[in-house]
């Protein structure tokens, strides 16, 4: 309990210094207010906008306010729809964590299947093949393999996969009604987990590799256990720290790193949110759905912390 406790109060002082950097970095941009209206708006215009979100405090107080209401869980109204932060985030949110949930699973899935099945052959061509398809796809830009599968799939091979290079999770049938649409999920996903799986496939070969050199590897096997059983019960728990930790960091960077993904797919989630927002200047928008990826990523990497305890009791003693 000290362990998780200790990760905690750790956590909710990174989430604090967050949001005093979030605050402070949107509150140096240029005037939203005079930007939103316009040049040629009359100054009284001006002024009532910048009363009615609290523009016109000084920094301390608004400062103050600001924090005081993200703990409540209150982050502010559009500066475009007036519209609550907390119910466009709530109506976006969904979409983005079903995405990267789903690219996260099968990275994870493959990547850890995989990087075991090269550690076992470490010396083989195959598996230099596979390292170089990695590098590769760590080093391709999202935007440009979002439009390259979009491209390929949903276009020039649609015939065959019958997938559509645009779309949301939620489409409306004239005659149904709302329904999911879960074929529109496949290629953001397929996109969005390409760089994941290549950095999960290193790491759990690399750390498989150095594990089964290690000597209770040996003893193990001098014992006669069986070659799964070495593998399952003493090799993969031994090397999955590496990978939580990959995970953990590419599951919260995939909500900020799905921008454009979501856009070139049409995919309406927080990224898509985000990128509407700082193209139109909406602050309270753009902040709220920043405090929101914020949060989860210190969560993720609260439990990721506490699944470390698990796997490795040393890890309670740092």
């Amino acid at each position: 309990m000290r362990f998780i406790l200790k990760r905690l109060l750790q956590g909710l002082g990174v989430l604090l210094g967050t949001l005093t950097l979030v605050f402070f970095i949107f509150s140096f941009v240029p005037d939203p207010a005079r930007e939103l209206a316009g040049q040629a708006e009359r100054e009284s215009v001006v002024q009532a906008f910048r009363h009615k979100h609290g523009l016109d405090q000084p920094l301390h107080s608004r400062y103050i306010s600001f924090i005081s209401n993200a703990i409540q869980g209150d982050l502010g109204s559009s500066y475009i729809t007036n519209r609550p932060v907390t119910d466009s985030v709530k109506d976006a949110l969904p979409a983005t964590l079903i995405l990267a949930s789903v690219a996260m699973f099968f990275a994870t899935l493959f990547g850890i299947a995989i990087g075991l099945t090269l550690a076992l052959f470490p010396n083989s061509k195959i598996g230099d093949l596979v390292l170089s398809i990695c590098a590769l796809g760590m080093s391709a830009p999202s935007f440009v393999v979002a439009i390259l599968v979009a491209w390929l799939f949903g276009y020039v091979l649609h015939s065959y996969t019958q997938l559509p290079m645009t779309g949301g999770m939620i489409i409306v049938d004239p005659f149904e009604g709302p329904r999911l649409a879960w074929a529109h999920l496949i290629l953001p996903a397929f996109t969005l987990g390409i760089r994941p799986l290549a950095v999960i496939i290193q790491l759990s070969r690399n750390s498989a590799i150095e594990v089964l050199s290690q000597p209770y590897i040996r003893t193990a096997k001098a014992k006669g256990l069986s070659r799964s059983r070495i593998l399952f019960h003493h090799v993969l728990r031994n090397s999955l720290n590496p990978v939580l930790t990959a995970t953990s960091g590419w599951f919260a960077s995939m909500l900020a790193g799905a921008v454009f993904v979501e856009f070139v797919f049409g995919w309406k989630g927080m990224g898509l949110l985000m990128f509407n927002a700082l193209e139109r200047g909406d602050l309270p928008i753009v902040m709220g759905c920043t405090l929101v990826i914020s949060t989860i990523f210190v969560l993720v990497n609260v439990g990721v912390d506490i699944l470390y305890g698990i796997l490795d009791p040393r890890v309670e003693r740092l």
